[in-house]
């Protein structure tokens, strides 16, 4: 997907490869920059700055992050009271937000040529790192107290409170590994490397305050009005960064371009590796994006001009894409902040739309990235019976499907969402045609559906029921129930007793095994007197009647019987009436043996 802001756009959109429409925002936000995705604690969110965009070029207003559902999940403004910058908001790898700030404040401008009095009103440039679930700031840096106001390229304005001087102008903040900032500043036409423990700018990529000496003689350090700065690498070799090549001030170089420079920061030089130039060198005095793509392939943004190029990593013009008027082509009427490439899948929890008008069937599901082709499916009764009518590809924002007199369609209509493999995705809304439909139900089928309903829901309500002759043998069937779980009581008791059987052998043969070792150990004697206290306390226990056995014997006896009279009721019940006489004449058997249990 190509996402893109567009400040002649009142609505955020999402562009497939092709250019078609696949998202456009439901409700207006104002003016909107910067619409990217990002992640966000492993997931990807839609973030964009939008507001009013005409508050000293700089805006009032919020950045959103909406998530693959397209619902809201933050709204953040500027912490410490400021308002939110339209320039730039980043997620960073610890899940914090970084945002552009602009506050205006009066400082002493003695030196600043153009200059007539002590004090006068600039726009402070300012970036923070804020905690997205809180919004609070937990770093703040001040372009003002790190760098030197002469070193500005921007000519001296009024310098009042209602029209400061911009001295600075930040326009990208990008946190990396070591947590520092790589901070771009259009009005000193320079890449500043910011500490994130100090606010010390550790050193600069052109402008007045170069740190760098430059191998490519001049080349690599030398920008004008430049945009969107990144670290290619995390091993701080390489910066890239959109050359715009001109500023409002009047400075024109010869075409914007895109800039790949190689740094080494042990020996502090900078030389130029890659510089991309549109054919028909556009020049774009404001805005403009470089991105690398995931494949290699670099991405410019023409910014104030309607205009991106995609380059293989060698330089070779890929793709060129224009989206405003070439009759008006340089006059800004339509103008794209940055334009980025990403991949965004996307499903929405609002259903596709359907609409019927003059012959032809309209469908759209407004967010959806995974829809492949559009099947509609037609029924008489809006409830059952769909049947598909026909298939399209999806090929853009909103499909049609015109009908055909050689193919009547019913009166209910319905479009189902399917993607790459067929799958069904979502149904929308069942639309009803009325007397524009050509197939109609006939009388017979009518009547034959209204009969199938009635025995539908004939069959869901029968009861099973039961006549006068039929209920002594309901009866029996509960009687037998119960006689079942009786006998499944008594099952349960001898498993019981035969489990204690076992056990009680167990331990008596353990502790004979026992005694019989210690008798036979050499060194174990017994007196005398020990022995015939035993003996007589033997004697008494073989006479005591109250044993383990004693006891259970009657008890098991008790359970026999039980078990019988059970076994005996159970028979007769099932037996009809006159079996048991039959039974005894025929000198069948009519009680059950139990086996004997001692």
């Amino acid at each position: 997907m190509a996402p893109r802001g567009s400040v002649a756009q009142p609505r955020p959109m999402i562009l497939d490869a092709a250019g078609n429409p696949v998202w456009v925002a439901e409700h207006h936000y104002g003016n909107v920059y910067n619409l990217m995705v990002q992640e966000y604690r492993g997931e990807p969110y839609l973030t964009f700055w939008a507001g009013n965009d005409a508050v000293g070029g700089h805006g009032e207003g919020s950045y959103f992050m909406f998530d693959r559902h397209y619902d809201l999940y933050r709204k953040l403004e500027g912490a410490n009271g400021l308002g939110a910058d339209l320039h730039c908001f980043a997620i960073t790898a610890e899940s914090t937000a970084l945002s552009t700030v602009y506050e205006k404040v009066r400082k002493n401008l003695s030196g600043v040529s153009g200059v007539h009095k002590g004090k006068g009103w600039v726009w402070e440039s300012m970036f923070q790192e804020v905690d997205i679930e809180t919004g609070e700031a937990i770093f703040q840096w001040r372009a003002s107290e790190h760098v030197k106001l002469t070193d500005s390229y921007a000519k001296m304005s009024a310098a009042t409170e209602k029209e400061p001087w911009d001295f600075f102008h930040i326009n990208m903040i990008e946190k990396d590994q070591a947590g520092n900032y790589l901070v771009s500043s259009r009005h000193l036409r320079s890449i500043l490397y910011v500490s994130g423990q100090t606010g010390e700018v550790l050193w600069q990529l052109g402008g007045h305050g170069n740190s760098f000496e430059d191998l490519s003689g001049g080349a690599a350090t030398r920008f004008v009005g430049q945009h969107d700065a990144h670290w290619e690498n995390d091993n701080h070799t390489v910066i890239t960064l959109f050359d715009n090549g001109a500023d409002w001030g009047g400075d024109y170089e010869k075409g914007s371009t895109g800039m790949r420079v190689l740094v080494d920061l042990e020996r502090m030089t900078a030389t130029l590796d890659l510089k991309l130039q549109h054919p028909d060198r556009i020049i774009s005095a404001s805005q403009g994006s470089y991105q690398t793509l995931p494949n290699g392939n670099i991405l410019l943004g023409y910014g104030f001009n309607g205009a991106m190029t995609e380059f293989s990593p060698n330089g070779t013009l890929l793709c060129d894409a224009y989206f405003a008027p070439s009759s008006r082509f340089t006059q800004g009427d339509v103008q794209s902040y940055r334009d980025l490439k990403f991949n965004w899948t996307a499903f929405p929890r609002t259903d596709p739309n359907l609409v019927w008008a003059d012959g032809t069937l309209y469908v759209s599901w407004n967010g959806a990235t995974e829809v492949k082709a559009w099947m509609f499916e037609d029924s008489y009764t809006s409830k059952h019976d769909w049947r598909r009518y026909d298939l399209t590809a999806r090929a853009g924002f909103e499909d049609t499907l015109e009908l055909r007199e050689a193919q009547p369609i019913r009166r209910y209509v319905r479009a189902v969402a399917l993607d790459h493999a067929g799958k069904h995705l979502r149904v929308s809304p069942v639309l009803d045609i009325g007397s524009v439909a050509t197939d109609w139900e006939s009388e017979e089928a009518r009547q034959k559906a209204a009969e199938g309903l009635a025995a539908e829901a004939k069959e869901d309500t029968h009861i099973d029921t039961v006549d006068d002759d039929d209920e002594s043998n309901h009866n029996h069937k509960d009687q037998n129930a119960e006689l079942r779980k009786e006998v499944e009581d008594i099952q349960l008791l001898l498993a019981l007793g035969f489990l204690a059987l076992v056990s009680g052998l167990l331990v008596a043969w353990m502790t004979f095994s026992w005694r019989r070792r210690r008798s036979m150990l050499p060194w174990k004697s017994v007196p005398q007197e020990d022995e015939e206290v035993a003996m007589d306390k033997m004697e008494v226990d073989s006479d005591r009647p109250t044993g383990f056995w004693q006891r259970l014997r009657p008890r098991l006896a008790s359970v026999k019987e039980r078990l019988r009279d059970s076994a005996q009721r159970l028979l007769s019940l099932r037996r009809p009436a006159g079996a048991a006489e039959r039974n005894s004449s025929e000198g069948m058997l009519s009680d059950v043996e139990l086996p004997t249990v001692d």
